[in-house]
């Protein structure tokens, strides 16, 4: 399967959690953290830890916030792709695989053991709502800020299926009030190494 999906920077958080209760179900509130792992310079994997939360919006939610949710792991290895449409809005398309561990210990081992060494961690308080076919995840990065991240899956990666799960997005996005002059290209693993990079030129000073 493969991934269609684009994310976008979100300046007021309450009113998107406001347009996005308006129309979509929500799921529930994790703590998503991230640590990649990286050998030869190239090759990438992930592991991430999942664990529920009660969010400070909470007030904004449904029941308050809860939703039945349990802490897991999950091992990813993505082929990532960024595309660019004529009219300028770029989009990821990523052929992911993935599977759930019962204990992410001995996978972290074996990866060390095998060569692979720490390349970046990142963290992400995630609401999660659901749309039809669409997922949405509305998520706090530290230091990056809020945003809005909204997914659909595609069995082929072919140009015209590609172009209208494009436009069901850009539909999608608009709904919850943010513009496509929002959208973020970079990935944020660049904007995490560039936030990083600017606090150490920051602390020399």
């Amino acid at each position: 399967m493969y991934e269609v999906e684009l994310k976008a920077h979100v300046a007021d958080k309450e009113a998107v959690i406001s347009r996005l209760c308006g129309f979509a179900r929500y799921l529930g509130a994790v703590q998503k953290s991230d640590v990649y792992y990286a050998k030869d310079g190239c090759k990438r994997v992930r592991l991430r830890t999942e664990t529920p939360y009660t969010p400070n919006v909470a007030f904004l939610l449904p029941d308050g916030g809860k939703a039945p949710q349990k802490p897991c792991a999950l091992f990813t290895y993505k082929r990532k792709e960024l595309r660019t449409d004529a009219d300028g809005t770029t989009i990821e398309v990523n052929d992911e695989k993935e599977c759930e561990l019962s204990d992410a210990a001995p996978v972290e081992a074996f990866l060390r053991d095998s060569g692979f060494t720490v390349a970046l961690e990142k963290h992400k308080n995630v609401l999660g709502f659901q749309c039809e076919q669409v997922h949405i995840e509305l998520c706090e990065v530290p230091p990056l800020g809020d945003f809005l991240e909204l997914e659909t899956l595609s069995e082929t990666d072919d140009a015209a299926q590609i172009e209208t799960l494009r436009k069901s997005l850009l539909t999608m996005l608009a709904k919850a009030g943010i513009s496509e002059t929002q959208i973020e290209t970079r990935y944020y693993s660049d904007m995490l190494r560039q936030a990083h990079k600017e606090a150490a030129e920051l602390r020399q000073k």
